[in-house]
């Protein structure tokens, strides 16, 4: 079958999969995993580098691994020198032109739907504290953000380590936590996201295989041929996934109730020292989770097994916290200046693995992609705010549509 006759049938697929009966969905279904892979064999066949990692992405979109759309995060030093830029405020140079160039470039792509900037709510809060200017600071975050945001730091923490503690309890392999991109933004921003989803094309690296492993058939041209693919979301597994973060939120909202309810069993006195214990030291609520769970042997004895087992250590948020401040606390030895706050590692440490681009102080960023690797572990771009050539790269290639296949 000629390319562009394929070309025309995914374009049918795509469009109206929604109003396909039940075996019509079921032929999309199969025609959209052959075409998967087809590109995973393309992937395999690329030379490691940026092309097989932008193609990796679109692919991990498609398949609802990470956001339908880029997500950009800007660090509070980038956020206060576009603040005071756009103020008025005299910046040197070059902060001053590549604020404004930043400000100019990232709001021009959310506005044409190809980025999210969302913003969290330690920037929010600081803004909304202040006076009249800090309020003007907060509009123009929000333009950039749309009023899109990130879960509070904590919650995402919390949600992290609810489903590694799950997957400790019940014997599971390992947590994918990309999988699970939801988890750090807020309902609205994931409403949002779905409803601006796109269709993701891939130019020059689809061949669709006659079956799952099989060759590309010689009558279809890869090279030319432009595929677009369903983000694979029918309504049966959105509402499926939806259904789990309502339950995970009601769990990680009212199980330190039900950690406290288990407590009374030891008498008024025991419980306000185990209480307040227990929460100087953070563990009330993985003790309700685990409880709850159904972990064995019951109380802290039985959830020392969980901190000590490599779900614990795998837990993004945890594992990120702690190699920051070992480093933040080598270089303070060292004489080095702290390039940053606790609010701060916190904030980095809860959304670094569901972002696609990074921008902080440069201080910041010798010690996240530089010592640290984390650019690399967690396949997310990260620049130093003073590095204006390498984030204008990064943002033309959003705004031409690679890193979504466009």
């Amino acid at each position: 079958m000629p390319a562009h006759v394929w070309q025309e049938l995914n374009e049918y697929l795509v469009n109206h999969y929604e109003r396909l009966d039940k075996e019509a969905r079921s032929y999309a279904d199969n025609v959209f995993d052959q075409l998967e892979a087809g590109i995973e064999q393309r992937i395999g066949s690329l030379p490691e580098g940026r092309a097989k990692k932008a193609v990796s992405r679109r692919l991990s979109m498609v398949r609802g691994e990470r956001p339908p759309l880029p997500v950009l995060y800007l660090d509070t030093p980038v956020i206060e020198n576009i603040i005071r830029h756009s103020l008025g405020e005299r910046l040197p140079e070059p902060v001053a032109t590549g604020s404004k160039a930043l400000y100019e470039e990232t709001k021009t792509l959310v506005k044409s739907g190809k980025l999210i900037c969302p913003e969290n709510s330690s920037h929010r809060e600081a803004l909304q504290m202040g006076g009249t200017q800090s309020r003007k600071g907060l509009d123009i975050m929000r333009t950039l953000s749309e009023g899109l945001s990130f879960r509070h730091s904590q919650s995402i923490e919390d949600f992290q380590i609810f489903r590694a503690l799950r997957g400790f309890v019940s014997g599971n392999g390992p947590v994918d936590y990309r999988k699970f991109w939801q988890d750090a933004f807020e309902k609205k921003t994931v409403n949002t996201v779905m409803k601006r989803r796109s269709s993701i094309v891939f130019n020059g690296f689809t061949a669709l295989a006659e079956k799952p492993g099989a060759g590309v058939s010689p009558q279809v041209e890869p090279e030319s041929l432009s595929t677009r693919l369903r983000i694979r979301y029918d309504k049966a597994s959105l509402k499926n996934e939806q259904q789990l973060q309502q339950k995970s939120a009601r769990h990680l909202r009212d199980l330190a109730r039900l950690g406290t309810r288990y407590l009374s069993i030891m008498g008024e006195v025991d419980k306000r020292h185990l209480e307040g214990f227990w929460a100087g030291q953070r563990i009330d609520l993985p003790l309700a989770l685990w409880k709850y769970c159904g972990g064995n042997p019951e109380d802290v004895q039985g959830l020392m097994s969980f901190f000590e087992s490599e779900h614990f250590r795998d837990v993004p948020a945890m594992k990120i916290k702690q190699d920051m401040w070992n480093t933040l606390s080598m270089d303070r030895a060292e004489g080095l200046r702290r390039p940053t706050g606790h609010a701060d590692v916190n904030i980095l440490s809860a959304v670094l693995p569901y972002t696609d681009v990074m921008i902080l102080g440069s201080n910041m960023t010798d010690v996240i992609r530089g010592k640290l690797g984390f650019d690399s572990k967690f396949d997310t771009e990260i620049y130093g705010a003073d590095e204006h050539d390498l984030i204008k790269a990064a943002l033309k290639e959003i705004a031409s549509g690679k890193s979504q296949g466009q």
